[in-house]
């Protein structure tokens, strides 16, 4: 499989004189394929079923003549004026009731039928016309759908209702679910139901889980019409999106629907300069969109500037781009190729500048796909088999949100503080959802996962039953599907399978605990709080707000908080598997300890001993990979001689790797953890 090299590209933005000089700039950087189309549906259809093709028929035939592969957006969003005008159930209401004007991008509710008519119509007619068009390489199913704003409209409020009676059924049953004895809230028919959620207030958590369940189902249902839609006029090219399922006011549940509507898993990837919080954060994502695909990841956005940046450290970004490939990429489209003129994005810096002027940005890109040219001949693009699965659910998230008392810890950060644990381990992981899981684990993580169906303890217990090892965390089982905490002990649903009690918990900087003078503290924005000694066959402190009192019962210690007399991490033999519970909420140190821990039990496949700040993975036989993720020169050990396929240099025994540098090192053999 080959590896593509380009940018995102608006010609409708540019005079026509303009396009033979870009697609030349892009030829000349080495660019294999480009996304085009995005952005501009008025552009294509000017007014309601009157079609304006001319110019991208143009466009499509330069870049065929170039080479260069096109991505064709089919772009739906934002929705023209006269969509807007012909279809106002589409338009964005307040909390407070009030019709927003459309003046930001991504102001239509996508569940309106109305809208969805007029948008697949231009979708059905735009993908025909170019489904045979020998510049095409794929399509793009739309940009960022999920961002956005949720709208309170009448007719939104009319949907929400039928949902919850396809849902429940009777009044009764929506009652007992959104428990309404409590505080008056009791309703006697399902015209009752109003938002629960006003410009003063949230409603009942329960209620509020589930508006947030709507919004998200008739988003992800129109993500899969787009897809039919598209698939019905028989094509024969790939497709890929953007989406923003992720999304925290709005989005949609992606990993129950992924396989309804993907073909290659895509992203806008926009981490920064540094491997900082952000690039953790936005690898989170990266690896929920990968799912278990078994695909490589299209990056149709890839930061080249910023907004108030012109360009990093040079270097910065194509260390970015290495570390991508590293991680199961394929595709990378650099956002954007100019910088715009105008608009909202008019300081987002670009490939070139406003003057249509290659910058630092495109000396780089350029470089970037002169490596990648030279990597596609090995075993790019990297799409390992991983052994261990992280669990996530939407739902958790919305959970945390609303239970910001209890829950100091977002679900975000959550799942941040994971992809850093396998960051620092050099290995690869899946993130599944426990009610759509398609491939063997040997590993399955759960972290902060607070809501617990019966659907999902009904996999956590069959998964051990079976022979797997599950480890979760504290601030799990806590609710169960209806957001209503659980009136049995926790780990709600599955207190045998983990063979232990919740008894209590505490927080490691309450304000009435008076430290020891032993006691290891630190002092930050949120005052002086302990830090936790952890010990079992050896000692390490973690920096956690968050950790649990566990009664054993069939469990036993694993690990030990001794400065507390409290169990850390129990393990409970169940069935022909193994779980363990950890007391703490997500950390970093602690489940980096207790999965090197049990790699070799359990066969897990290891990372690489690599120097810290490198980031390096096997992708074949004889074939090592490796990312200088800083900004000094490392020296990597080596076991023997290689040859550095992008230096094109003979290495014994020592790589060194300048600053944000990367190296396919063929021919030596590199000692696992």
């Amino acid at each position: 499989m080959a590896l593509y090299i380009g940018a995102n590209y608006h010609p409708h933005d540019w005079d026509k004189e303009r396009w033979k000089t870009d697609i030349t700039l892009m030829k000349q950087a080495g660019f294999s394929a480009v996304r085009v189309g995005h952005l501009c549906w008025d552009s294509f259809e000017p007014e309601e079923g009157q079609y304006n093709f001319a110019w991208f028929d143009e466009c499509m035939d330069l870049f065929a003549e170039a080479g260069i592969g096109v991505v064709v957006d089919v772009s739906m969003r934002p929705a023209p004026v006269w969509v807007h005008k012909l279809c106002p159930g589409c338009n964005i209401y307040s909390k407070g009731g009030g019709m927003q004007p459309s003046i930001h991008r991504y102001m239509e509710d996508v569940a309106d039928p109305a809208y969805q008519y007029y948008a697949l119509r231009f979708a059905e007619v735009l993908v025909n016309r170019y489904k045979n068009h020998s510049g095409l390489f794929a399509f793009g199913l739309c940009n960022e759908i999920g961002s956005g704003a949720k709208s309170f409209s009448p007719q939104s409020r009319q949907r929400f209702i039928q949902w919850l009676k396809h849902k429940y059924k009777t009044v009764e049953q929506l009652n007992n679910a959104w428990a309404t004895r409590r505080w008056c809230r009791r309703l006697t028919a399902f015209d009752d139901v109003v938002f629960p959620e006003n410009e003063l207030y949230l409603g009942a958590p329960e209620a509020w889980l589930d508006m947030r369940r709507y919004f998200a189902d008739v988003t992800g249902d129109f993500k899969i019409k787009l897809k039919e839609t598209v698939e019905s006029c028989g094509i024969s090219v790939p497709h890929s999106s953007n989406h923003y399922a992720e999304f925290e006011t709005n989005g949609f549940d992606y990993l129950s629907i992924y396989d309804k509507f993907v073909d290659f898993p895509g992203m806008g990837f926009y981490p920064g300069y540094q491997v900082s919080e952000k690039y953790q954060s936005m690898m989170s994502i990266y690896h929920q969109r990968l799912a278990e695909t078994d695909k490589p990841m299209w990056l149709l956005e890839f930061q080249s500037g910023s907004e108030g940046w012109h360009h990093g450290p040079y270097g910065a970004v194509r260390m970015m781009a290495m570390l991508c490939l590293l991680n199961r990429a394929q595709m990378i489209l650099g956002w954007t190729w100019r910088t715009m003129l105008a608009g909202e994005e008019q300081y987002l810096s670009g490939i070139l500048g406003h003057d249509g002027l290659p910058t630092v940005n495109y000396k780089e890109y350029r470089q970037i796909a002169a490596d990648m040219e030279k990597l596609q001949e090995y075993a790019f693009p990297y799409v390992p088999v991983p052994d261990v699965a992280v669990a996530y659910s939407y739902d958790n998230d919305y959970v945390v949100q609303y239970g910001t008392r209890y829950y100091k810890q977002t679900y975000s950060h959550t799942k941040t503080e994971i992809q850093k644990v396998f960051f620092h381990l050099n290995r690869d992981y899946n993130v599944i959802s426990l009610k759509n899981r398609k491939h063997d684990y040997k590993l399955l993580i759960l972290p902060q996962y607070v809501l617990m169906s019966e659907e999902e303890a009904g996999a956590i217990r069959s998964f051990v039953e079976d022979g797997g090892t599950v480890i979760m965390t504290a601030y799990s089982a806590v609710v169960d599907e209806h957001s209503q905490a659980f009136p049995t002990p926790r780990p709600g649903r599955l207190e045998d399978v983990f063979g232990i009690r919740v008894a209590a918990f505490n927080r490691t900087g309450a304000e009435w605990m008076e430290f020891s003078e032993d006691a290891k503290c630190v002092e930050d924005e949120n005052g002086k709080h302990e830090l936790l000694r952890v010990a079992s066959d050896e000692e390490f402190y973690i920096d956690v707000d968050y950790y649990e009192e566990l009664e054993l019962q069939t469990a036993t210690a694993y690990a030990a908080f001794p400065d507390k007399d409290l169990c850390a991490v129990s393990v409970n033999e169940y069935g022909k598997g193994k779980a363990y519970y950890v007391a703490a909420e997500t950390n970093v140190a602690l489940l980096k300890w207790l999965i090197t821990k049990l790699t070799p039990d359990l066969g897990l496949q290891s990372g690489l001993r690599v120097p810290e700040g490198i980031q390096a993975r096997v992708i074949a036989d004889g074939q090592t990979f490796y990312v200088n993720t800083t900004g000094r020169t490392i020296e990597i050990p080596l076991e023997g001689k290689g040859f550095g396929v992008l230096s094109e240099k003979e290495y014994d025994n020592v790589l060194t790797l300048g600053h944000y540098d990367a190296e396919l090192i063929c021919g030596n053999n590199m000692e696992r953890q």
